[in-house]
């Protein structure tokens, strides 16, 4: 019995290392599950519309901020009087309009008086009573009120354009004036504030950044060999590097990826490398989890730290669900 119970223990070590060693190749090798994840969140990119000096800076780096919030103010000076220039356009192109609009009524009297006076020498023409060249004299008068009336309706239409353009202007004025606070378009925290006040800022340029609070999600990049075993709508657990564990669902899979073994080549041809490698690693993709809305602890999350995500629930290939 001495005998036989070492070579018992030693088979049964090499069992349970077999086992153990079966179940660690299935894991490593086949099981839904990724060191390589990252949280990520939406970043706003803020940039001023108007240039100018800044006159106020109103946050702080990292600090939250509300949506509407204040953030920074351009000097408005030279856009309080660009409005106050537009305005003043807009009185005189609508008094042009007005004046424009005058001509036309007197110049439709003086034409209509011009046609009855017409008519009348006409009549007396064909009585005889005046001369006919009395007549031609009324008829020209006619065209040339005609003419002038026309003349007038091409001012008047040249008046009402301007008066169109001065309130374009006068919008684009204001709007301009509006532009020099620059507010918070999404909730969140301002991160690495470089902006300082009396710095100043160019139409376009970026000013700060803003980490939309309500964006964070978690970006698992998976090995190819393992998505068969991942869905949309799988329960995933996700572990910070810092030790926070939270659950997670797959919202999404990407579907492509770059392939750095078709760079285009010559004439838009395949530029494939000559030489191939016997030794393939199985290409990642990106998963992006949603994170559970119930998570007591998103306010403590930081975009582009380290995580590991493991699929909890997943798909066969019969289509039914079944636990790691």
């Amino acid at each position: 019995m001495k005998k036989i119970m070492p070579r018992l223990v030693t088979a049964a070590v090499v069992v349970l290392a077999f086992v153990l060693g079966w179940f660690a190749w299935e894991h490593y090798t086949r099981a839904p599950w990724t060191r390589d994840a990252r949280v990520r969140a939406d970043v706003v990119t803020l940039s001023a519309d108007v240039a100018g000096r800044i006159v106020s800076l109103a946050v702080q780096d990292n600090q939250h901020v509300e949506k509407g919030q204040l953030l920074l103010e351009i000097d408005p000076a030279r856009y309080v009087l660009a409005v106050e220039h537009a305005r003043r356009s807009v009185e005189v192109a609508k008094a042009a309009l007005g004046q424009s609009e005058a001509t036309i009524v007197a110049s439709g009297a003086l034409l209509r008086q011009r046609q009855s006076e017409e008519r009348r020498r006409r009549t007396l023409k064909d009585r005889a009573a005046i001369s006919g060249e009395e007549w031609e004299k009324s008829s020209t008068d006619v065209a040339v009120a005609q003419a002038e009336l026309l003349r007038n309706q091409a001012i008047l239409g040249l008046a009402q354009a301007n008066v169109q353009l001065s309130i374009a202007a006068l919008t684009q004025a204001e709007l301009d004036l509006q532009r020099t606070r620059v507010e918070a378009p999404v909730t969140g925290y301002v991160t690495n504030l470089l902006t300082r006040q009396g710095d100043y800022a160019t139409a376009g340029g970026a000013l700060l950044a803003l980490v939309d609070s309500d964006s964070f999600y978690v970006s698992g990049y998976f090995e190819e060999t393992k998505l068969p075993r991942i869905e949309e709508g799988d329960r995933v657990r996700i572990e910070l590097m810092s030790g926070e564990t939270f659950g997670g669902t797959v919202k999404s899979i990407a579907f492509a990826i770059a392939d750095r073994e078709n760079l285009p080549g010559g004439r838009l041809l395949a530029n494939i490398n000559p030489s191939y490698t016997w030794v393939k690693l199985a290409q990642r993709v990106p998963v992006r989890i949603q994170i559970d809305a119930d998570y007591a602890g998103k306010n403590r999350l930081r975009a582009g730290t380290t995580a590991t995500v493991t699929v909890q629930e997943n798909h066969t290939d019969a289509g039914t669900h079944n636990p790691l």
